[in-house]
C-alpha cells in the first residue's frame, strides 16, 4: 500500500504542477464549453437549449477525462523514464502493477477534479440534466471505465513512446481526433454513416453516449444495447490490459531508459 500511496501523491504533483496537463485537461474543455454554447448552441429553441448545454458539459467532462488519461499518464511515464526511475525501482522491493495502479489513481483524481470544474462551469452557463439516482450511478461507472480505457491508450503511449513532449503530442492528437471524428466534439447526427459505425465502436464515444442517455435522453441510437454494453466493456478493458502488459514489459522488464 506504500508503495501506491507514494506513486499517487508523486503522480498528483506532477499533474498540478504541469502548466500543459492544466490547460489540455482542464483549461481547454472549459473553452470548448464556452465555445458550444455561446457559438455552436446558439441556433438551438430556447425549450431544448438547457438540456444541450447539459449535453455539451457531459462531452466535455467525457474529453477531459481522455485526454487526462492520453497526456498525463503517458507524460509521466516518459519523464521517469528520462529520469532513470525504472532501473532504479528495478533494484527496489517495488511491484509494477503497484507502481502503475498509483499512477492511474493520480491521473483518475486529476480527472475528477477537472470533471468537477467542468459541472460547475456548464450549471453555471445554464446546462440541465435528467438526473435520477439510478442513472446518475450508471454514469459514475462508465465514466469510471472511460477512464479505465483511456489509461489503458496512455499506459501504450508511454510506454512506446520515449520522449515526453512526443509522447503528450501523440496523446493529444489521438484525444482530440477520435473525440473530433466519434461524436464527442460534435452531435452523434451529425456524423455521416461511416463515422456513426465508428462513433458505437470507440469506448470514449461510446461511453459519452451511455452517459448522455441517462443524464439528458435521445441520442439518436440506443447505446443501452447489450451488444453496445458488452463491445464498450470488452474494449475498453482490451485497451487497458494491453497498456498494463506493455508498461511492464517495456518500462519495467526491459528498463527502457
Amino acid at each position: 500500500m506504500n508503495q501506491i500511496i507514494a506513486t499517487y501523491i508523486k503522480g498528483i504533483k506532477d499533474n498540478f504542477m504541469s502548466k500543459s496537463a492544466l490547460f489540455w485537461v482542464i483549461a481547454w474543455p472549459v473553452i470548448w464549453l464556452f465555445l458550444a454554447v455561446f457559438v455552436f448552441l446558439r441556433g438551438v429553441p430556447a425549450e431544448f437549449a438547457s438540456l444541450a448545454k447539459g449535453q455539451s458539459t457531459v462531452s466535455m467532462v467525457t474529453f477531459s477525462i481522455m485526454i487526462c488519461g492520453m497526456t498525463s499518464l503517458p507524460a509521466n511515464i516518459s519523464e521517469d523514464r528520462q529520469r532513470g526511475l525504472f532501473q532504479k525501482l528495478k533494484t527496489m522491493p517495488v511491484q509494477p502493477w503497484k507502481e502503475a495502479a498509483g499512477k492511474i489513481l493520480a491521473v483518475l483524481t486529476f480527472g475528477l477534479v477537472s470533471a468537477a470544474i467542468i459541472i460547475v462551469a456548464g450549471l453555471l452557463l445554464g446546462a440541465r440534466f435528467n438526473i435520477s439516482l439510478t442513472g446518475l450511478l450508471k454514469s459514475l461507472g462508465f465514466l469510471m471505465l472511460g477512464t479505465i480505457a483511456s489509461a489503458g491508450i496512455g499506459l501504450i503511449i508511454g510506454s512506446l513512446i520515449k520522449s515526453v513532449q512526443g509522447s503528450i503530442m501523440t496523446g493529444v492528437g489521438i484525444a482530440v481526433v477520435t473525440s473530433a471524428i466519434s461524436g464527442i466534439f460534435f452531435q452523434y447526427a451529425m456524423l455521416p454513416p461511416v463515422l456513426q459505425k465508428f462513433a458505437r465502436i470507440w469506448p470514449m464515444s461510446s461511453t459519452n453516449s451511455i452517459i448522455i442517455t441517462y443524464l439528458i435522453g435521445d441520442i439518436g441510437y440506443n447505446p443501452l444495447s447489450v451488444l453496445n454494453i458488452i463491445l464498450t466493456i470488452a474494449i475498453s478493458l482490451l485497451f487497458f490490459i494491453a497498456g498494463i502488459l506493455l508498461y511492464t514489459f517495456y518500462c519495467w522488464k526491459l528498463g527502457d531508459v
